[in-house]
This record gives structure tokens, C-alpha cells and sequence, in this order.
């Protein structure tokens, strides 16, 4: 994958303003860097501050190019990831090896709008020349890579542009880098028992870097002494903690030396600063290469090489270079601000969530804003952004090869269609609560098999057991009632010229609606089988019968229809207490029965269950609390139903296959053109194994 761009680590940030060449600079004398006071050469640690929150130039793929600032608040700051102990210390922001990782974060605190650190190097032999350019104090800049999981768009009145404030954010690395974004990012020079720390500030943006120490020219007059700083002391980087740091103490000028020049030193001195200065435009055109294309970034630097430009000054003309470009790339500029999805895996399911989310308004994504990075991505840019998931190298721009991509075998763009169906399947489906649960027993399929179902009384009674007895052996009589598992299917074509469209208007319409049909296709199957023959219900194998009928094989039925009251009620529920087991026992009704009644009699059916305030006991109702009404309008007519608890009495039962409950969403390829199929399968069954457990009137 291409080389994210961190802050600090080579961002093509506009404000970055360039300074002048090395030949430019006077020889003039400088404070020696001096190692910070904070470095531990025996457990080789050392305290940064890695951000202060300090407004910078990104570019985010929802948002395009905008002025960012990071709010350093506990509230905003999710610190778990620094506070872990496994957050890593990283080489600009590099994560493309393990040589990448040049030691960790020991420990993470907010102070003051400030982020500390301590950081802890390897002592691996490759880590050892950066360890030392730290501890020495000739590398200082830190920088912090991040996750932001909200903004908030902010007006700033002093410049007119709006300020994207970053309230809920997570940072996850530190590295060590040549230059920061935020310029108080740095390594921190701590005093030693109450002395002042003596520090070098990173070099500002619009400034000229500091050179080192050197011989000033003979004749020379004195150095003047630096201006005082306009900035409270507390602004400043060096700082001690808990109190604010003191002010760095002016340079005290040398006494100008009148001795000839040494030659060779300020020849050596000069190659040096020229590969430091070819160096920094490197560093910059390597982190542009993720963004811009070779043809235009080759120019750029050699003209930065001819011309004598600094690293800052080749970032601009980068940067430039990329706005000139026009529309933004399918890449993140800096995908450190989005979620660090290294795991292919972890890409899909945010892409799926962010597919679901633009779909279905309401819709609740999963995680904490991992979909956010996604929501304004084409489908030919999630295609592209799977296969470099995928360590793909040469991964095409043009959204017609991303289509003809799509559907190759080893494409995870099926596998996205798929997750992202599926969760817009379940968000309308678990919603939805069909009343014929409420009546009707869940008993899952092991396969597609007839299945046969224990009623009532099949599994025999208990015996006493006298003393030294033997415990006798009992038979289960086995059911005839059996349940046919089914299978019900649609399916859609996602196709070639929808991705090149970047329509996928037609395969979110379909996925988001077939969740909220599926239940509604349950219910209606379930009350079909009730409402059949007239309200009877289905012919049973034992006896015969259908599920209701008046004679004695059943007696669960009402002779003539009559009005729904508590008197028709009580008579309903004396007939099922009349029931017996087929061990002659009275059933169990349990806790409590539902009133099963369609849309004609739900006042009644309510007047009838509800508890009612009266002085005389005589006008209390005695079913309300244990006989619950349920309100379907498939039920017809003014017929009406009372079910015992469908635990204690089954008459009805339905179920899944293995336990899956809802519908399954499956793809394939289209036989004979490019495309997917995206498959709906539902596997339900329903079905009648008793008679006993309920009671039906047919209404007047």
C-alpha cells in the first residue's frame, strides 16, 4: 500500500513557507544544541510534548481540503491507545516493516492543552543512529498520528474560514520526524533540581532553521543579542512539568575571534547543509508519490535541486501541484485522521457500514465512527482502496477497469455487496415483531427433513419409587403431527455499467426494503395457516381433525359465534382447563393466555383486559393482568382466539434453519456478463402439532 502522510512526516501543507538556501545563510553564532535534560541513556527514554493541538492544512476524503484543529481537552482525547503500553514509536510515521517501529509509548497524560509522553527506544543496531540523534539533542521534532471520529465545523471571525475542530479523536503512534506540523511538538528539556531547562524550539514555519555552532569570519563584529520572546514563557515548548517553564535566556554573543578562517570547515559545513537540504526535498517528494503522479512530481524536483529550494519551499510547489490536479483522489491525503484499517477485513466491514448508513437514514452503524473515513467514497473507490487492502501494486485510477476488477475472483467486492445487504437486512428485519410470535412456539430445524414435534403429554408421568424399588421404565409415544422446513429466495444483479455509473441506487433500495418484508412475509404465512378453513386451522394426522372443532375429539371450539366479553372469556378458558394430556393430567395454561382478535373487536378486546378503578369490587375486571391482548389485522371478521402460554401448551409452532434466525444474503456471478448476483434466502417453517392449548370463536 502507498505510504500514508502524517503530520510532521512529510503533509503538503500550504502554510509551510519557504526559508532561504544554505548558501544564504550568515555565518553568525548560534547556542549550542545541548541533549535534553529528559533523556534516560540507561533505560533509553526520553519526554516529549506530542501535540498542542496547533490548526494545520489536511485534506480529508468527506470534507476535501480544510484547516483543522485538534481539541487537547480529556474529554476530546481518547487516550486508551497511548496508555496501553503498545502504541508504537515509528520513523515518520513509516508502517511498512517492522524496521518502521523504533520503540514504543511507556506512558500518555493531558495537561494544560498539551499532550505528554514518555517514549522508550529499541536497542536494535538500526534503531541505535536515530536513538542517538535523539538523546543528543540534534533530533527533536515529534509528531502524532491520529484517528478523528467527529468534527465540529467551526467560523473563525479573525480570518472568514471555517475551522474544523476535531472533538473526538484518538490518537494511536508518535514518531520521530524531521520537521513537525505542530511546531511545539518536540522533545522536552526538563531542568534537574529546579534549574531552568535549556532547550532548542523546533524550527517555526515561516522561519529560518538555525545552523549550528561555527567560527564567526575574522573582523567580525559581535553577534547582537536575540529580541527577548513575545510569547509568554508558558507558550513556549520547554517546559516543566507541573510548573510552566522559564524563559530560555538570550544568547550571550561570542567574543569575535580574529584568527583566519578554517576553509576545510566551512567547505565541509557547506556539503553538509547541501545534502541536508536535498535530503528534506526527498522527503517530501516521497511522501507526495502517494498523491500526485511521477510525470508530475520528477520536474518539481529537480527543479528544487537546481533552483537551491529548501524542503519547505519543494512542499509548496508539491502542494500547489496537487490542488492544480482537480478533483481529490480516491486516497486520503492522510488516512491517519480515518480509521487504520490495516486489516482487509476491518476495510470491508467499515466500507459495508457506511454503504448501509448512506442507504438507510436512520440507520445505526456499529463501532465507534469506524464507516465515518467511507461515507462520501464512489464504489469504484472502495474497489480500489480493497485490492491495495489486498497488497495489490498497480491498482488502476479509471473507474471503468475498477468495474471490470470488481468482478474477478479474487476481488473482495462481492464479499462487500454481501456485508453490507446483510446489515441493512437485519437493521429493517430485528425491528419488526410479528404478533403471530406471541402465540405461536419458536422450535428451530436441524435440516430440511420432516420434522416431528413432542405435544402434551408424550413424555410419560413419573412413579412413585419405593424404598429399594426399581425405577420402571416408561414409553414416549411418538407424534404424528410433523414441520416442513421451506425455502424462500429473491435476488438482484448488481452490474458493470451501475459501478461505472457509481448507481448502486437499485442494489441499497433493494437490500434496505427486503429486511421490513421478510417479517411481513412471516406473519402473513403464519396466519394463513391459522386463518385456513375458515379459522379451523389445518387437518391434524391424530384424529383427523382440523386444529379446532366442536365435537368431542376436540372441544375447543364454540358451538355458535357470540360477542367478545369477559363471560366468553371465562367460558373460553373453562373449556381449555377441561383439557387433558394424553396421561389423562390437566394441561398447564402458564402465567398468562392471549387474546388473539383482528381490527373489529380491538376496542372490546382492550375493555375486556383492562383493569378498571371502581369502588365495588363487583365492577373490577378480573381477567386484566393474565389474559393479554394481541391485535392482528389478518385476523378476519370478528372472530377471535384465546392461546395459553405457547411454552406451557404448544398449538402452533414455527422455526429457522440451524438457528438462522431472519434472512441470508449470498452472491455470485452473473453467468455470461460481469455482474453479481445478490442473493436473498430464507429458510422458515411453520406448522400445527396440538389442539389442546387453545380456544376459537368464530364471532357474530
Amino acid at each position: 500500500m502507498t505510504e500514508p502522510i502524517e503530520p510532521g512526516g512529510g503533509d503538503l501543507a500550504p502554510e509551510l513557507a519557504a526559508g532561504p538556501t544554505a548558501g544564504d545563510l550568515p555565518l553568525v553564532a548560534q547556542r549550542a544544541i545541548t541533549a535534553p535534560a529528559t533523556v534516560d541513556r540507561a533505560a533509553r527514554t526520553v519526554e516529549v510534548v506530542w501535540s498542542t493541538g496547533a490548526r494545520a492544512r489536511n485534506f480529508v476524503p468527506a470534507l476535501g481540503l480544510i484547516t483543522e484543529e485538534l481539541e487537547m481537552s480529556p474529554s476530546a482525547v481518547r487516550m486508551e491507545a497511548l496508555r496501553s503500553g503498545r502504541a508504537p514509536v515509528l520513523d515518520t510515521h513509516r508502517r511498512g516493516g517492522a524496521r518502521d517501529v523504533l520503540g514504543r509509548v511507556t506512558a500518555a497524560r493531558l495537561d494544560a492543552g498539551r499532550g505528554y509522553a514518555t517514549l522508550q527506544f529499541s536497542s536494535a543496531a538500526d534503531v541505535e543512529p536515530v536513538w542517538q540523534r535523539v538523546a543528543d539533542g540534534t533530533l527533536r521534532a515529534v509528531s502524532v498520528g491520529y484517528r478523528v471520529h467527529r468534527y465540529e465545523p467551526r467560523p473563525d471571525a479573525a480570518t472568514g474560514e471555517t475551522v474544523h475542530r476535531a472533538v473526538d479523536w484518538e490518537p494511536f503512534e508518535i514518531s520521530v520526524v524531521p520537521v513537525p506540523v505542530d511546531r511545539d511538538a518536540a522533545v522536552r528539556g526538563e531542568a534537574a533540581q529546579g534549574a531552568p531547562a535549556i532547550a532548542i524550539e523546533p524550527a517555526l514555519p515561516d522561519e529560518d532553521p538555525p545552523m549550528p555552532e561555527t567560527t564567526p569570519a575574522p573582523q567580525a563584529e559581535p553577534a547582537a543579542p536575540p529580541a527577548p520572546p513575545t510569547h509568554p514563557p508558558q507558550e513556549t515548548t520547554v517546559t516543566t512539568s507541573p510548573a510552566p517553564a522559564a524563559p530560555i535566556a538570550p544568547a550571550t554573543p561570542p567574543e569575535p575571534i580574529r584568527a583566519a578562517p578554517d576553509l576545510d570547515a566551512v567547505r565541509a559545513e557547506a556539503q553538509r547543509a547541501e545534502r541536508e537540504r536535498i535530503a528534506g526535498i526527498d522527503t517530501a517528494v516521497e511522501a507526495a508519490r502517494a498523491l500526485l503522479p511521477a510525470e508530475r512530481i520528477t520536474p518539481i524536483r529537480a527543479e528544487a535541486i537546481a533552483q537551491g529550494w529548501t524542503g519547505d519551499q519543494a512542499r509548496r510547489a508539491l502542494f500547489d501541484a496537487l490542488v492544480a490536479q482537480g478533483p481529490r483522489p480516491s486516497i486520503p491525503a492522510r488516512p491517519e485522521t480515518g480509521p487504520g484499517h490495516d486489516d482487509p477485513a476491518q476495510t470491508l466491514d467499515a466500507m459495508a457500514e457506511a454503504l448501509a448508513a448512506r442507504a438507510m437514514p436512520g440507520y445505526q452503524p456499529q463501532g465507534a465512527g469506524r464507516h465515518a473515513e467511507f461515507m462520501g467514497w464512489r464504489p469504484s473507490d472502495m474497489i480500489g482502496e480493497l485490492l491495495r487492502a489486498r497488497g495489490e501494486r498497480s491498482v488502476p485510477r479509471n473507474p471503468t477497469l475498477l468495474a471490470e476488477r470488481a468482478f474477478h475472483t479474487s476481488s473482495d467486492f462481492p464479499l462487500l455487496l454481501a456485508a453490507a445487504a446483510n446489515k441493512m437486512l437485519l437493521a429493517a428485519y430485528a425491528p419488526a415483531q410479528p404478533t403471530y410470535r406471541q402465540v405461536f412456539l419458536r422450535r428451530d430445524f436441524r435440516d430440511f427433513k420432516p420434522h416431528r414435534h413432542l405435544r402434551i403429554g408424550d413424555f410419560p408421568t413419573l412413579l412413585p419409587l419405593a424404598e429399594n424399588g426399581e425405577i420402571q421404565v416408561g414409553t414416549m409415544s411418538e407424534s404424528q403431527e410433523t414441520v416442513l422446513l421451506q425455502t424462500f429466495a429473491r435476488r438482484i444483479r448488481v452490474t458493470r455499467p451501475m459501478l461505472v455509473n457509481d448507481d448502486l441506487g437499485a442494489f441499497t433500495d433493494f437490500a434496505a426494503a427486503i429486511g421490513r418484508r421478510v417479517a411481513e412475509f412471516e406473519n402473513a404465512t403464519a396466519y394463513n395457516l391459522l386463518n385456513s378453513a375458515n379459522g379451523d386451522g389445518p387437518t391434524l394426522t391424530t384424529g383427523s381433525a382440523p386444529v379446532f372443532a366442536t365435537g368431542a375429539a376436540r372441544a375447543n371450539k364454540a358451538s355458535t359465534g357470540t360477542v367478545l366479553d369477559t363471560s366468553t372469556i371465562g367460558a373460553g378458558r373453562t373449556a381449555i382447563m377441561k383439557q387433558r394430556t394424553l396421561d389423562g393430567l390437566p394441561i398447564s395454561m402458564g402465567q398468562t393466555m392471549r387474546l388473539l382478535v383482528g381490527p373489529n373487536l380491538e376496542l372490546a378486546a382492550r375493555q375486556a383486559t383492562v383493569v378498571v378503578q371502581a369502588s365495588e369490587i363487583g365492577k373490577a375486571n378480573v381477567f386484566a393482568g393474565f389474559v393479554q391482548p394481541v391485535i392482528e389485522p389478518l385476523i378476519q371478521a370478528n372472530r377471535w382466539y384465546l392461546f395459553s402460554d405457547p411454552v406451557a401448551a404448544p398449538v402452533y409452532v414455527y422455526g429457522y434453519l440451524n438457528g438462522a434466525e431472519g434472512p441470508q444474503v449470498t452472491t455470485g456471478p452473473v453467468q455470461g456478463a460481469d455482474g453479481v448476483e445478490v442473493s436473498v434466502i430464507f429458510d422458515f417453517g411453520v406448522g400445527a402439532i396440538d389442539w389442546r392449548g387453545a380456544w376459537f370463536n368464530p364471532g357474530t
